[in-house]
């Protein structure tokens, strides 16, 4: 089962991204959760650029810099504290964004990772930059990026599943993250060599014939994996699409009108990671909710 008990937001400390740190608050307030971390990173070089400009040393800059960064930090933690009720920490780090950010991730164990999108488009117009690409394939920890301003808890999840054991954890994360919320699992399945068959042109009832068979095994693989996942019998819908799983993913979740999708992050070649990542990107960048990415293995993932 997965236990959320630690918590980091990576924020630019715009008032976009205030997005993701209310929702880290949330999370904190339904969870339970008392030890939680805002972490701002700025350029490894504006330490440098600021002696210049002030002429300074650069550590005097630096230490300028630091304190600037952390009492916004505080400011927010204080405003964070008194609209729900939750302490955060801050911390400030110098360097590359994403770099910095997983290594923080990592040195305090967080078993979850908040960042904010900016809307419009996902990779250029990210919070700092196309972070969130970056930290999906670094760090090794539940990524969620928070696209809209919460209103209220996760009330309709989508969880796109293919089988697999990446698939598998992040149901179990999903399940445990948002218990209120009303699950649906969906499988996009496709026709092996349906292509080939129609350039061959194989006649049209043959090719419906073997979709047929392909979406009954596909139902039954669908409601075996659920059975696997959900040992508690909570409730959750399920779907079956024709396609493949990027537009898949797009339409069936603006069709329930999906508030958060769950994905299951391959990675056990670079080849697999690059198949994922761009189911992974196509769902960040095309989708309007916010998008939660769980990372194969079980590091950071607070599994038992």
């Amino acid at each position: 089962m997965y236990h959320l008990r630690r918590l980091l937001v990576a924020t630019d400390c715009t008032e976009r991204a205030q997005r993701a740190e209310v929702r880290a608050a949330q999370l904190c307030q339904q969870h339970g959760i008392a030890d939680a971390e805002l972490l701002t990173v700025r350029e490894g070089a504006e330490p440098d650029i600021l002696a210049m400009i002030t002429n300074t040393d650069v550590d005097m800059a630096r230490e300028q810099a630091a304190t600037q960064a952390s009492l916004e930090l505080e400011r927010r933690a204080g405003m964070l504290k008194d609209d729900y009720g939750v302490e955060f920490s801050w911390h400030v780090r110098f360097g590359k964004t994403a770099t910095e950010i997983a290594q923080r991730a990592d040195e305090i164990d967080a078993d979850l990772l908040v960042i904010g999108a900016h809307g419009g488009n996902f990779f250029s117009d990210l919070l700092l930059g196309n972070t969130a690409d970056r930290l999906a394939h670094l760090c090794r920890r539940p990524l969620l990026v928070v696209k809209n301003g919460p209103r209220q808890a996760y009330q309709r999840v989508l969880i796109p599943v293919d089988f697999s054991e990446e698939s598998h954890r992040a149901s179990q994360v999903a399940l445990a993250l948002v218990p209120d919320a009303e699950i649906t699992f969906l499988h996009a399945f496709e026709v092996m060599f349906e292509g080939k068959m129609q350039y061959a042109s194989v006649p049209r009832d043959v090719i419906d014939h073997y979709r047929m068979k392909a979406r009954e095994e596909a139902r039954t693989d669908l409601d075996r994996f659920i059975h696997a996942v959900n040992p508690e019998n909570r409730q959750a819908g399920s779907a079956i699409v024709f396609g493949m799983p990027g537009p898949a993913v797009r339409d069936y979740s603006k069709s329930i009108q999906s508030d958060l999708i769950v994905l299951g992050k391959h990675g056990k070649s670079r080849f697999e990671d690059m198949i994922l990542g761009s189911v992974t990107r196509d769902t960040l960048e095309q989708t309007e909710c916010d998008v939660l990415v769980v990372p194969s293995g079980d590091r950071g993932l607070g599994i038992s």
